[in-house]
């Protein structure tokens, strides 16, 4: 009987769906494509629709079949990614009685089986709905975001057991906990219930509010981490409004759940919200594979400032262009969507970028101190900002606009700029260069690495390779041997990712060119390890080893003199070729 995993892999084609991730290209008889994964101007992904498996070959180095790719995409588990894409096929999974179907599954009953519960208690509360309604919601927005009510106390715990669920698992999920007294107790007591799903919706967690405000109790409340929920990988909406952000390119950021859903329901579709959190890298990880620009929302007093700071940071190390909302007179996006939906939408519609916000807000109160010693500050401060930006272009014009702000010239804050304190780069080494300063060593292994790229491309070219098997490092001659074996995929994904489409032509002299390449390089090896066991029967004083190693270096030497000569007169061809 085949595996589940088996089954999806046979029923789900890879490169179909992968295209609605990512831009899949041809490349030879793979396709490539910018990696979903990191950031990269050059693509480095590429899937092979025969093996039915992507690797990365940039900086995160990833790899595996589609259900890794969905885990690692939308942050799932492996039986959350399989239950997922089992739907996506439209199969049955035949393993529900594994300790992973426990661990998860039976987590994602309980939610939502607690979710459906939550609304029905909300529509026995009039006033509940009336309160939703006195913040501006509509009935259409309750209903599609599923909103509810907890009325607490043991309630939901026994509408759980009566469904045959164990205790165990409801306090696993973070709905109930045991108190004092041994009882078990619903873990939101009198609250209005925002379910909070991931990214394929799937109901993971709630957040709480409490219906009327308290000075003992907090006014939001939110369920702990589970084994399906992790507060700094889910965004509040995104399983709505992933789509709208991909279209846009853009997205908006806002704090609560009454914030995205007013944003929403005034027609603001690409949103989310950070609940209980900030951004974080997780967080922009996944924004940035739909979106070029954030645009955020944070009040403006000094605690929102440093706020706006901090995201400008997390934000530029993923190359984002950030915008922020000018709320004003409002004192956040809930508040402005329902006195007046419009204002919203022109809102973030003329979203300034957030450098120019931050230029507005500090050279105010600069000039209103009047202190010259702050105003210093703030500059160098600001310039500490702008270097953290990715862009040479939208530094530039940073560079220019402070200038405007500050009074000062453009060369002067360059200088300053320049003068700040420099911090620790790390430098990324050139991919396939083959260079005199490189050990020979990592020369060959260079070379041979191409070599194999470029039969993968046209396998004929495979007889070529095996007449100089022994001058490839061991780690090869599998590969040598059986080119289609599977242990062999990522080498045969590696040749479109340096290869692609090349004339065949070419690509058979640069294999020659490269051979002859190889041989040099290994002779050269040769030529210092027979040096050194000369020296050694030297020291020994085996005049029979000796005259052995000798014989044997001459011939050597011979044979790379053949392909230096070859090497110089096939240059020297190329040269009058090119001069004709």
């Amino acid at each position: 009987m085949q595996k589940d995993t088996d089954l999806i892999k046979q029923k789900l084609d890879i490169v179909n769906f992968l295209r609605s991730y990512v831009n899949l290209v041809p490349a030879g008889k793979n396709f490539k494509a910018l990696c979903p994964f990191h950031q990269e101007k050059t693509p480095s992904f590429i899937v092979s629709p025969e093996r039915q498996t992507w690797h990365c070959f940039g900086s995160c180095a990833e790899g595996g079949d589609v259900i890794k790719f969905i885990m690692k995409y939308d942050n799932l588990e492996f039986p959350e990614a399989l239950r997922y894409l089992a739907e996506k096929a439209g199969i049955t999974l035949k393993t529900s009685n594994l300790r992973e179907e426990r661990e998860y599954n039976i987590l994602y009953d309980i939610h939502a089986e607690a979710k459906q519960f939550f609304i029905d208690q909300l529509e026995k509360r009039s006033d509940v709905t009336v309160y939703l309604q006195n913040r501006g919601l509509h009935s259409e927005t309750i209903h599609e975001f599923e909103l509810g009510f907890s009325p607490g106390g043991e309630a939901l715990v026994l509408n759980l057991l009566n469904l045959k669920f164990d205790v165990a698992d409801m306090l696993r999920s973070g709905l109930a906990y045991r108190n004092k007294n041994g009882l078990y107790r619903d873990r939101f007591d009198g609250r209005i219930m925002f379910p909070i799903a991931n990214a394929v919706g799937k109901t993971v967690a709630f957040t709480g509010r409490i219906l009327k405000d308290s000075e003992t109790e907090p006014k939001y409340v939110n369920s702990p981490e589970s084994p399906v929920f992790n507060k700094s990988k889910i965004l509040y909406g995104f399983h709505k409004s992933k789509n709208e952000i991909a279209h846009a390119k853009s997205v908006v950021v806002v704090e609560g759940q009454m914030d995205f859903l007013m944003a929403w329901q005034s027609g603001v579709k690409n949103v989310v919200a950070v609940s209980g959190t900030g951004l974080t890298n997780f967080h922009l990880e996944r924004l940035r594979r739909l979106a070029e620009t954030v645009i955020l929302s944070f009040d403006n007093d000094n605690a929102g400032i440093k706020a706006l700071e901090r995201s400008l940071d997390a934000c530029n190390e993923f190359d984002f262009h950030v915008k922020v909302i000018d709320l004003r007179p409002y004192k956040d996006p809930a508040d402005a969507a329902k006195s007046d939906p419009k204002f919203l939408l022109d809102a973030v519609e003329k979203a300034k970028p957030a450098f120019s916000h931050i230029f507005e807000l500090y050279f105010a109160a600069a000039e209103k101190s009047g202190d010259m010693a702050l105003r210093k500050r703030i500059i160098r401060h600001l310039l500490s900002q702008i270097r953290h930006v990715r862009s040479g272009i939208e530094k530039d014009s940073l560079i220019k606009e402070l200038s405007q702000k500050s009074g000062e010239s453009e060369s002067v804050l360059i200088e300053e700029l320049e003068n700040l304190p420099e911090e620790r780069k790390v430098s990324v080494p050139e991919q396939s260069t083959v260079e005199s300063k490189q050990p020979i060593s990592e020369r060959i292994d260079t070379i041979a690495k191409r070599i194999i790229s470029l039969a993968f491309t046209y396998p004929h070219l495979w007889d070529i390779i095996r007449k100089h098997k022994e001058r490839f490092p061991s780690i090869y001659h599998r590969v040598i041997d059986d080119p289609q074996g599977v242990q062999n995929s990522v080498f045969e994904m590696y040749s479109s990712y340096i290869v692609g489409a090349i004339d065949e032509k070419k690509l058979q002299e640069e294999l020659l060119d490269l051979i002859k390449q190889l041989n040099i390089e290994y002779l050269k090896k040769r030529q210092i390890e027979l040096k050194k066991d000369i020296n050694k029967a030297q020291e020994d004083g085996n005049e029979e080893e000796i005259s052995k190693t000798m014989g044997a270096f001459q011939n050597l030497i011979r044979e790379l003199h053949e392909f230096i000569d070859s090497e110089t007169n096939s240059n020297n061809e190329k040269k009058e070729k090119t001069d004709a």
